[in-house]
């Protein structure tokens, strides 16, 4: 493990087919909050295909779409919770292979929740329940299983090279009553992190679960060429910090912005979404600790995801839009343009969007229609 690269973070501080040029830019709360400066160009990502269908072909019927990622050739993977299982789809929306279902033997799904395609074409597959990720070839065939990690696995991942991802692994200590995490840097060879870009620990806190822990832990994402960026929590600046493979410094965008509250839509779900964690939680007893209140964040996190592209440029999504908006930089964090993606879909605002050097994708977790991922083009 490279010791220099280790560091902490702060609690609660960090924790169609061609696109087309247009005018940019929101309206009303969202010009307010002005994340994005004017004077540079902005670009609109288009949808090229979208896969999914409400009824018929089960092939292409989704239950829940846990993660997505965009391969090589241009298609897609889908990882279907509901179906506990893998599905590749090629550049046209056809299906190639699919492979998974329910079970603890090798290449079988408890609950798996992250995908990764590293360099190789390999596919990664986190599974939380069994303790394991597992490996599979460029044809779904699978290859290997990587246990051991402690004490859990990563639950998101982004490839950083060849034989090397990025993973966010949970931290639990029972008798302490702390949990946390840690940014690594992991590779096929081993469960033990060779690099750690980030950590923390702190005293398990009921009332910070489901939407509410999301707040309050950093995000991240990796390049081709090794490098890792990552996100600080919080709703007032843009803060990214970026790392080469072995940790050392490589970026830093810091602008202060201004707040946007949630919706009272926004949070009406949020508490559902707690009560219904705190629930599973006094069943289960994994922790002790007083009773769960309801205390969210009220106003939206100033970043919510991070991408690199074929091209090296870091994609940040701003939160104070309701719609996926991005400020895209080059690797010394200049602003070279704006980017968003406008759909007449009731869902938008939801609408995860996964930027990788092969591709991007975008689908809903839980739709109020039906689940579909889409294939996009960006400028």
């Amino acid at each position: 493990m490279s010791e220099p690269a280790k560091r902490a973070m702060p609690a609660l501080a960090v924790m169609a087919m061609a696109a087309a040029v247009s005018c940019g830019g929101g309206d009303g709360a969202d010009d307010a909050a002005d994340p994005a400066p004017s004077g540079v160009p902005h670009f609109e990502v288009q949808v090229s295909l979208t896969i999914g269908i409400e009824l018929g072909d089960t092939n292409y019927v989704f239950g829940t779409i846990a993660d997505a990622v965009p391969t090589p050739e241009g298609g897609v993977v889908v990882l279907d919770m509901f179906s506990l299982n893998i599905r590749e789809y090629g550049s046209d929306g056809l299906l190639i292979a699919s492979a998974g279902r329910e079970g603890s033997g090798p290449g079988e799904f408890l609950m798996p929740r992250g995908l990764a395609i590293l360099g190789n074409g390999r596919l990664l597959v986190s599974d939380m329940s069994a303790g394991v990720v597992s490996v599979f070839d460029d044809t779904l065939g699978w290859e290997q299983s990587i246990t051991g990690f402690s004490p859990r696995p990563p639950f998101t991942m982004s490839a950083s090279g060849d034989s090397t991802y990025a993973g966010m692994l949970p931290k639990f200590d029972r008798a302490a009553g702390t949990m946390g995490y840690s940014i690594v840097g992991l590779s096929l060879s081993s469960p033990e992190p060779f690099t750690v870009y980030a950590e923390e620990e702190y005293p398990f806190d009921p009332s910070r679960m489901g939407p509410s822990a999301e707040d309050d832990q950093p995000l991240f994402t990796a390049g081709g060429d090794g490098s890792v960026f990552i996100s600080a929590p919080g709703p007032d600046m843009i803060s990214v910090l970026g790392y080469t493979a072995a940790g050392e410094d490589l970026l830093e965008i810091s602008k202060p912005v201004e707040r946007v509250e949630k919706t009272a839509e926004q949070l009406a779900d949020e508490e559902a979404e707690f009560e219904e964690m705190s629930s599973r939680r006094s069943a289960g007893r994994r922790f002790g600790g007083g009773a769960a209140v309801f205390d969210p964040d009220p106003y939206r996190r100033a970043v919510t995801a991070l991408g690199v592209d074929d091209s090296g440029r870091l994609w940040v999504r701003l939160g104070a839009y309701e719609y996926p908006f991005w400020n895209v930089y080059d690797t010394s964090g200049e602003l070279l343009f704006t980017a968003s993606l406008e759909l007449d879909d009731p869902d938008i605002d939801d609408m995860t969007v996964r930027i990788e050097s092969q591709g991007a994708v975008a689908w809903v977790e839980d739709p109020g229609t039906w689940p579909r991922v889409h294939l996009l083009t960006l400028p």
